[in-house]
């Protein structure tokens, strides 16, 4: 939304004659008694300067070759608590307890502007609910995690479940607005240069060059507003290009990629195979924890430029395996993950809610061709370096072939080794673990 916005208002009033026919009389007027809900932060978190910032860091976009429309750019996963002035403790909304089963969040993009969720930009290219952003050629889909319905123009609901209650009212804290998930894909072309209601950042970043271009625009690229118990906010369905009650009265969150995303054009590696499934054989609790590992390799197979600068640090190109997004605060609860926020073992989906995961086990990794160690990425949006998950593309790695004029095959192998978490005692049951294969420009 633009700093300031003005909606025009007119109201009429018309003269009612009223006849009585009655030369007295009595009426009793019965009222309901309205719960009611109360704002009690005082913050501007849907203001530009103070929304929650999508991390996406550098993103780095390369010939059609290797990354063609509809190529994955970057994932983040982001809690509204993240927003300049919150926390995961505060007290956004008090309610009473008789509110209970009307509280929503409200959710869209913001519709009104250009380049913050006007355009649907992925639409031409198949790719729908993709909106333009103020990188060239780069959309964003944002997801709300606890419902899982993706962002459009139009306001939609999921209703509130979680909440703590302190005597005879409900507290709403930061904590309990869903996590917001944005994803990053090329498109084939740039929004239009009219036909959005606001234009507040005018052009765009560069669409050529050498450099690394920061995120300078502020617009938001979307909203989540509270709605219940008489909190000024808008209607499901409505269109956020020209409804946004809750802007004006600051009720809500903001969702950018400001001052948090940079752009840059240099050649680099993409990940174009991935062995699908990595099982181990069989291997009791007790043999475990004697000291006993299950391993097996899986091949990561890539396609470079040419003129690839393999590495870690700026402007190099590097691979890293990230752990589920699910897991990566069970990691954190547990000790593993490094200072510079990557995870030592991977941990099973499920571990320590479902019963039947086997716990005090964990998968860690190594490269197979010089046998270094290896860490997992984690979700701190940390860019470089082994202590952060991160290693050069081409580490191990051996040539398979040119494809065409400028652009070589390579295989990469690594080792996953199941294990014993250290300093623990393995339980038994079953071990089903989930990561993703990353490569980027640091």
């Amino acid at each position: 939304m633009m700093p300031f916005k003005k909606k025009n208002t007119s109201m009429t009033f018309a003269r009612t004659l009223l006849t009585l026919t009655m030369a007295m009389t009595f009426a009793a007027v019965m009222t309901d008694v309205q719960a009611k809900c109360t704002r009690m932060y005082n913050g501007n978190q849907t203001r530009d300067a103070y929304s929650a910032q999508l991390n996406f860091g550098r993103v780095n976009l390369t010939s059609v070759h290797l990354q063609p429309v509809g190529t994955p750019l970057g994932t983040v996963v982001v809690s509204p608590a993240s927003a300049p002035g919150l926390n995961s403790e505060t007290v956004m909304w008090e309610c009473d307890l008789s509110d209970a089963d009307d509280l929503h969040e409200l959710f869209a993009t913001n519709g009104d502007d250009r380049v913050g969720g006007f355009w649907d930009i992925g639409t031409a290219d198949g790719l729908p609910n993709y909106y333009a952003t103020w990188f060239p050629y780069v959309a964003v889909r944002l997801t709300h995690v606890n419902s899982g319905q993706v962002y459009t123009r139009y306001w939609q609901q999921a209703k509130i479940t979680e909440y703590d209650t302190v005597g005879a009212k409900i507290q709403i804290k930061a904590k309990h607005l869903s996590m917001i998930q944005a994803e990053l894909i090329r498109v084939s072309s740039l929004p239009p240069t009219s036909g959005a209601v606001t234009n507040y950042c005018g052009g765009m970043a560069p669409t050529t060059g050498n450099g690394n271009y920061s995120y300078t625009c502020t617009q938001p690229n979307g909203y989540t507003q509270f709605q219940g118990g008489g909190i000024v906010s808008d209607n499901v369905g409505e269109d956020s290009m020209n409804h946004y009650k809750f802007w004006f009265d600051r009720n809500g969150v903001g969702f950018g990629m400001r001052s948090a995303s940079s752009i840059s054009y240099a050649a680099t590696c993409v990940a174009r195979n991935v062995t699908p499934v990595v099982t181990f054989l069989p291997v009791t609790a007790a043999e475990l924890n004697q000291g006993v590992t299950r391993s097996n390799d899986f091949t990561i197979d890539l396609e470079c430029d040419n003129a690839v600068n393999s590495g870690t640090a700026n402007n190099q190109t590097a691979l890293g395996i990230q752990v589920a997004q699910g897991t990566y605060a069970q990691a954190q609860s547990m000790g593993l993950v490094t200072s510079g926020g990557a995870v030592t073992h991977l941990l099973s989906n499920g571990y320590g809610t479902d019963p039947s995961i086997a716990t005090g086990v964990g998968i860690s990794l190594r490269n197979a061709a010089n046998g270094s160690a290896m860490n997992f990425l984690g979700w701190s949006g940390t860019s470089s370096g082994a202590s952060s998950g991160w290693y050069p593309v081409l580490a191990g790695a051996h040539n398979t072939g040119s494809t065409t004029q400028n652009y070589t095959n390579y295989s990469q192998t690594i080792t996953a080794t199941l294990s014993t978490l250290p300093g623990m005692t393995a339980k038994p049951g079953k071990v089903n673990a989930t990561a993703y294969v990353l490569v980027k420009v640091q």
